[in-house]
C-alpha cells in the first residue's frame, strides 16, 4: 500500500511538472510575448479597393512588402457598382475600418476639403520615414493635390487609345473624319461583305464610362467642360459641334445601338470576338488582356493615338483623356506610419514594377519607359506618348455632380430624345447652378 502511494505521488509530480512546462510554452507563444517579453502586436494595414485588375495587381505587391518590413497588409474588396457610394459614405462618417483607400483623382478635392483624408507631404518630407532618393517624387507623372498639398499618390494611370483591326484597316485613322469614314465602311449594314457587324465600338455605360469617353471627343474638337477660370464651356460652339459629331455614330448606325449598356468589358469583348473593326476612344487597360488572350484576332488588333483634327499646315491636333487612381490615407487611421510604409512601397519603383507585371499601369516615368518591361507591356511607350497630349478632368469639389449632369445630357443625346445643342445647353445651365450653390460635397445628392 505504501509503495502504491509513493508511485502515485511520483506520477502526480511528473504530471504537474509537464503541465507547468506546457503552460510556459503556451504563454511564450501568445501574441504580444516574444522571448518571454511583452511586445506590442504588429499593426495591420487595411487597404480598401474595388474589384478589378488594379486590386489583383496590388495583391502581388503585398507578400514582398510583408517579407521586407514585417508589416501585415489586408485587402478589403468592394464591388465596383457600389464602390463610390460606400467609400464616400464611410469617409464622410469618419470610419476607422481602413487605413488606405483607392480613389480616382477627381474625388480627392472633396475628401480633402472635409479632412476625411490627410496630406501626405509631412510623410514625404520626413527623412526618418522616407528616403528621398529611393522614393524619387520627381519620377511621378503626377500626384493628386488639393489646396497645394498632396493628398494621394497614383497607382494607376488611364488614357485613351484607338484600337483597330490592322487586317482590315492597314493605317489607323488620323482624324475624326477618317474614323467616321472607316466606321461606315466596316459596318455590315452599309457593306454586306464586312466581316465586322459594327464599324466602331464605344463604351457608354453610366456613371463612369459615358462622360469620360465623350470628353476625349469634346477636347479633341475644341470644346470643354470648364475653362481655366472654371467658367462653364459645355454650351460653347465647339462643345455643341463635338456633341453633334459624337451623336453621328448612333444616328448613322455605326455603333452598337445598345451603346448605353456597353461598358469596358463589353467593348473589349466585342474587339476580341471580331464584332467591331475599331474601338475609340477606348481605355489603354484593355490592351494587356487582348495581347495575352486567345482571340483569333489578337495579332491583328493594334493600338494608336486617338484621332484628332488636321490643321491648315497639315499637322494633326490631338487631345486625349487622362485619369488617375491612387491611394489616400484615412484621417482616422490608427496605423498611419505603417500605412505610409505600404503606400510608399506600392507606388514606388520596386512595388510599381511588380504592379506593372501583374497588369497595372503605374504613373512613373521610369517604369513606363523601362525597356525590360516592354516585352510584357508593349503598350507602355504609347501610354507615355498619349500622356503628352492628355488633359485631366476638372479638379473641383463638385465634379461628381458634373459627371451626373453629363450622363443625363449624353443619354438624352444618344437616345435621340434631345438635339446636341439642347442637351449641351441644358447641361451647361445645370453646372452653372451648382457653381452658384457650391453644393458639390455629397456624392449621393
Amino acid at each position: 500500500m505504501r509503495l502504491l502511494k509513493e508511485r502515485f505521488i511520483v506520477v502526480s509530480l511528473i504530471a504537474f511538472v509537464a503541465w507547468a512546462i506546457l503552460s510556459l510554452f503556451i504563454l511564450e507563444a501568445m501574441p504580444g510575448r516574444i522571448g518571454g517579453k511583452n511586445e506590442a502586436p504588429k499593426k495591420i494595414v487595411k487597404v480598401l479597393m474595388r474589384t478589378g485588375v488594379e486590386l489583383e495587381a496590388m495583391r502581388q505587391t503585398i507578400e514582398p512588402f510583408e517579407q521586407e518590413t514585417g508589416i501585415h497588409v489586408e485587402l478589403i474588396e468592394l464591388d465596383r457598382d457600389s464602390y463610390f457610394t460606400l467609400i464616400s459614405t464611410q469617409l464622410f462618417a469618419g470610419t476607422d475600418d481602413f487605413d488606405l483607400v483607392f480613389m480616382p483623382s477627381t474625388y480627392v478635392p472633396q475628401f480633402a476639403k472635409v479632412k476625411a483624408i490627410v496630406p501626405l507631404d509631412p510623410f514625404m518630407n520626413d527623412r526618418t520615414l522616407t528616403n528621398p532618393v529611393l522614393f524619387d517624387a520627381d519620377d511621378f507623372l503626377f500626384t493628386f493635390k488639393a489646396d497645394e498639398h498632396i493628398y494621394a499618390l497614383p497607382t494607376d494611370i488611364s488614357t485613351h487609345f484607338l484600337y483597330y483591326r490592322s487586317d482590315l484597316i492597314p493605317q489607323p485613322p488620323e482624324t475624326w473624319d477618317e474614323l467616321l469614314d472607316a466606321a461606315r465602311k466596316w459596318t455590315r449594314a452599309n457593306s454586306p461583305d464586312s466581316p465586322t457587324k459594327w464599324g466602331l465600338g464605344m463604351t457608354g455605360l453610366a456613371p463612369e464610362e459615358l462622360p469620360k469617353i465623350f470628353n476625349t471627343v469634346l477636347w479633341s474638337l475644341g470644346g470643354d467642360i470648364l475653362d481655366e477660370k472654371n467658367e462653364v464651356q459645355l454650351d460653347s460652339q465647339q462643345s455643341i459641334q463635338a456633341a453633334e459629331y459624337y451623336s453621328r455614330f448612333v444616328r448613322e448606325g455605326l455603333a452598337d445601338p445598345d451603346l448605353l449598356s456597353m461598358g469596358f468589358a463589353e467593348t473589349r469583348d466585342a474587339l476580341i470576338r471580331g464584332d467591331v473593326a475599331m474601338a475609340a476612344p477606348f481605355w489603354n487597360a484593355a490592351y494587356p488582356t487582348i495581347y495575352n488572350g486567345r482571340s483569333p484576332y489578337k495579332h491583328s488588333i493594334k493600338v494608336a493615338l486617338v484621332p484628332g483634327v488636321r490643321n491648315p499646315d497639315g499637322m494633326i491636333s490631338r487631345k486625349t483623356f487622362q485619369h488617375g487612381w491612387g491611394l489616400a490615407m484615412n484621417a482616422n487611421s490608427s496605423a498611419q506610419k505603417e500605412a505610409w510604409a505600404f503606400l510608399m512601397y506600392a507606388t514606388g519603383k520596386r512595388g510599381g514594377a511588380i504592379y506593372a507585371r501583374a497588369g497595372g499601369t503605374p504613373a512613373r516615368t521610369s517604369i513606363l519607359s523601362d525597356p525590360l518591361l516592354h516585352h510584357i507591356r508593349p503598350e507602355f511607350p504609347l501610354v507615355l506618348e498619349s500622356l503628352k497630349l492628355a488633359k485631366e478632368e476638372p479638379a473641383v469639389t463638385f465634379y461628381p455632380l458634373i459627371v451626373r449632369i453629363q450622363n443625363e445630357a449624353l443619354t438624352q443625346l444618344l437616345t435621340l430624345h434631345a438635339s446636341p445643342a439642347d442637351a449641351m445647353r441644358e447641361a451647361a445651365e445645370k453646372v452653372r447652378e451648382i457653381e452658384r450653390k457650391d453644393s458639390g460635397l455629397n456624392l449621393s445628392e
